[in-house]
């Protein structure tokens, strides 16, 4: 009997279904990543961003891709965003940038990018994640630290040994005047007073 030939295999096939399998893998990847990556041209439109672009800003993608991506960041951001993107576009990159976009219902988000340029393709790849609640606590963070310095002044001002008088209680300040002592703790601190009767007072003044 013959020998049966081996069936040929299509080499060229292979090779493009396995090209069409990675290019697949990768857009898997690029739609599926928590953090927003994008494809910024040189001059200055998105060519392509993922899903994470529309769940953080509320935007489509149509509406990102349509405007230059300048008119989404903050008024205050945007002189040293266009520096650093120039930047990037000269070979350079950007490494933990921050700034701020505005979403689709007016509110602004701040963001962390890494990007980089590939020059002959004229287009920047960047990746930013969305770190707003950080910053929010960390803006909390310095408020609660001047509160306490604030206080701490405060106490300190009180720590000093003050002149009173010994009939009418009045407190001298360091120009020589003298002040109740309500408004001599007003002013160096915030401090401030209302008044009532105590128990013993009602008793031996008012009732009188």
């Amino acid at each position: 009997m013959p020998k049966r030939k081996p069936p040929i295999v299509d080499e060229t096939s292979n090779d493009a279904k396995k090209l069409e399998e990675k290019q697949q893998q990768e857009d898997r990847f690029f739609e599926n990543a928590i953090d927003m990556i994008c494809f910024l041209d040189f001059n200055g439109y998105f060519r392509r961003v993922n899903k994470a672009w529309e769940r953080t800003l509320g935007y489509t993608r149509e509406e990102l891709t349509s405007r230059r991506f300048i008119e989404f960041v903050h008024p205050d951001d945007r002189e040293r965003t266009l520096n650093q993107n120039a930047q990037v576009r000269g070979g350079g990159k950007a490494l933990s940038f921050e700034n701020r976009y505005r979403c689709k219902d007016g509110s602004y988000r701040w963001l962390r990018w890494n990007a980089a340029p590939d020059s002959p393709q004229n287009v920047i790849y960047g990746v930013a994640r969305d770190i707003t609640e950080s910053k929010r606590a960390e803006e909390e963070r310095e408020q609660l630290v001047r509160e306490l310095q604030a206080a701490l002044a405060e106490v300190k001002a009180l720590q000093q040994i003050l002149p009173i008088c010994s009939y009418c209680r009045k407190i001298r300040d360091d120009e020589n005047y003298w002040h109740t002592v309500e408004n001599y703790i007003s002013r160096h601190t915030s401090t401030r007073f209302s008044h009532s009767i105590c128990p013993s007072c009602m008793a031996t003044r008012v009732e009188q």
